[in-house]
C-alpha cells in the first residue's frame, strides 16, 4: 500500500512541475484549484461556480471523512516544512500550547468577508504562496523577484525558528479543515445529546469580525488607479485587491508575457497588471481567465473578447508619420478589431488615424507596431 509520505512527495513534485513557468498554458498552477480555502472564498464572494471548483469541493468533502486531509496528503508547503529541523534549544523553549489557533479565526474572517463580496485573507493560502514563489523566475527586477519569493521564504524561516507555528496555528487553509472537524463534531454531539462545542460562539465572533472588515474595506481603500492596465475581464480595483490570490498563474500562462506583478506599495501589491513591451493581448487567447482560481479574472470565452475593454488606444498625432506625409498604416493593418481608421480631414485635407472607442479594447497591438511610438494605451 502506498504510504502517506510517498503521496505527499508525489503531489509536491506535481505542484512544483506545474508551478514552474514551462509553458503549461491553461494547466499553469493547476494545483491551486485543490485548495478548499480558495474555492470557498471565490464561490462565496462572486456567487458563481466554475467547473474546476469541483476539485476544491471534493477535497473539502474528503476533509469531512479524514481530519486535515489536505495537510496530510496534498499540501506542498507542509511537505517542505516537515523536513526543516529546528535547533534543539529553540524547540525546547517554544511551545504551541500557549498560542491560540489563529488559523480558524483567519478562515472565518475571510469566508464571512467573502459573503459580503470581499474575501479579505485569500492571499494567505499556502498553495497560492507556493505558486507565487515560482513566478519570481519570470521577473527581471530585483524588487519583483523578492516580492514573489518572500512569502514562502518567510514561512520556511518561521518553521526553522518556531516549528509548527504556521501549520498548526496560523495557516487559514488548516483553519478551514479545523472548521470542518468542529462542524462534524458539533453534529455528532448534537445527535448523541452530549455537550456541544463552543462552535456557535466562535462562528459568531469570527463572522462579525469578517463582516465588519468587509464592509469597511471599500471605504478605507480609496486608492484610485492611474493608468494601470489590468488583464481582460479583471474585477474592478477594490474587489480585485481582495479576491486575487497573488498566485501568479495568469502571469505564467500568458503566451505573450505582457502580464507582470504590480510591485507598487498599494492595496494592489502583487496583483497582475499589463505591460505592453514586446507583445500584445492576443485576440485568440483567454488563458489568464482559465487559470485564475479565484475569479479575480472572470472566465470568458475567446469569442467574447471583442466586448471586453482593457483600455483605450490614444494617438499622439503630432508624432505620427502621416503628419510628416510619410506612408504608414501599420496600426490599421494590425488591429484585430478594426478599431483604427485612416481619415482625411475635410478642413485641411490632412490624413490621420482615428481610434473607435466602441471597437477598441486596448489590446496593445497598434502600440507595439507603431514605428515612432506615438500610440499609448490608457
Amino acid at each position: 500500500m502506498v504510504s502517506r509520505k510517498k503521496i505527499r512527495y508525489f503531489f509536491l513534485f506535481l505542484t512544483i512541475l506545474f508551478a514552474l513557468p514551462l509553458g503549461w498554458g491553461s494547466f499553469s498552477g493547476i494545483s491551486v484549484w485543490l485548495s478548499p480555502f480558495i474555492t470557498l472564498n471565490s464561490v462565496l464572494a462572486l456567487k458563481s461556480f466554475v467547473i474546476l471548483n469541483i476539485i476544491g469541493i471534493a477535497v473539502l468533502v474528503a476533509c469531512w471523512f479524514e481530519r486535515n486531509f489536505f495537510c496530510r496528503y496534498l499540501c506542498p508547503v507542509g511537505c517542505l516544512l516537515v523536513n526543516i529541523q529546528s535547533p534543539s534549544r529553540l524547540s525546547r523553549r517554544f511551545s504551541l500550547r500557549n498560542i491560540p489557533s489563529l488559523g480558524i479565526w483567519l478562515a472565518l474572517i475571510s469566508l464571512t468577508g467573502a459573503l459580503a463580496g470581499f474575501p479579505l485573507l485569500i492571499f494567505l493560502d499556502p498553495v497560492s504562496i507556493f505558486n507565487l514563489f515560482f513566478s519570481s523566475f519570470l521577473q527581471t527586477s530585483v524588487i519583483a523577484v523578492l516580492a514573489s519569493a518572500s512569502a514562502l521564504l518567510f514561512i520556511l524561516v518561521l518553521q526553522y525558528f518556531l516549528p509548527g507555528l504556521w501549520c498548526f496555528r496560523v495557516c487559514p487553509l488548516g483553519g478551514v479543515q479545523m472548521l470542518v472537524t468542529d462542524i462534524k463534531s458539533f453534529f455528532y454531539r448534537h445527535f448523541s445529546r452530549k455537550q456541544s462545542t463552543d462552535l456557535g460562539r466562535r462562528l459568531f465572533i469570527g463572522s462579525a469580525a469578517g463582516a465588519v472588515a468587509a464592509i469597511a474595506l471599500p471605504r478605507v481603500v480609496k486608492y484610485h488607479e492611474t493608468n494601470v492596465i489590468r488583464p481582460p475581464a479583471a474585477l474592478e480595483s477594490v474587489k480585485l485587491y481582495s479576491v486575487c490570490t497573488r498566485c501568479g498563474s495568469c502571469i505564467k500562462a500568458c503566451p505573450t508575457r505582457i502580464l507582470t506583478e504590480d510591485i507598487r506599495i498599494t492595496p494592489g501589491f502583487l496583483t497582475p497588471k499589463v505591460i505592453f513591451a514586446d507583445g500584445y493581448c492576443l485576440e485568440t487567447c483567454n488563458r489568464c481567465s482559465v487559470v485564475c482560481p479565484s475569479g479575480a479574472i472572470t472566465l470568458f470565452r475567446v469569442e467574447a473578447k471583442s466586448q471586453i475593454h482593457m483600455g483605450l488606444a490614444e494617438i499622439n498625432t503630432k508624432d505620427c508619420l502621416l503628419v510628416s506625409q510619410k506612408e504608414c498604416d501599420r496600426c490599421k493593418a494590425v488591429c484585430p478589431y478594426d478599431a483604427v481608421e485612416i481619415v482625411v480631414s475635410a478642413v485641411n485635407s490632412s490624413v490621420l488615424p482615428e481610434i473607435s472607442g466602441e471597437k477598441c479594447v486596448g489590446c496593445g497591438a497598434c502600440m507595439i507596431v507603431c514605428p515612432v511610438s506615438c500610440i499609448s494605451i490608457t
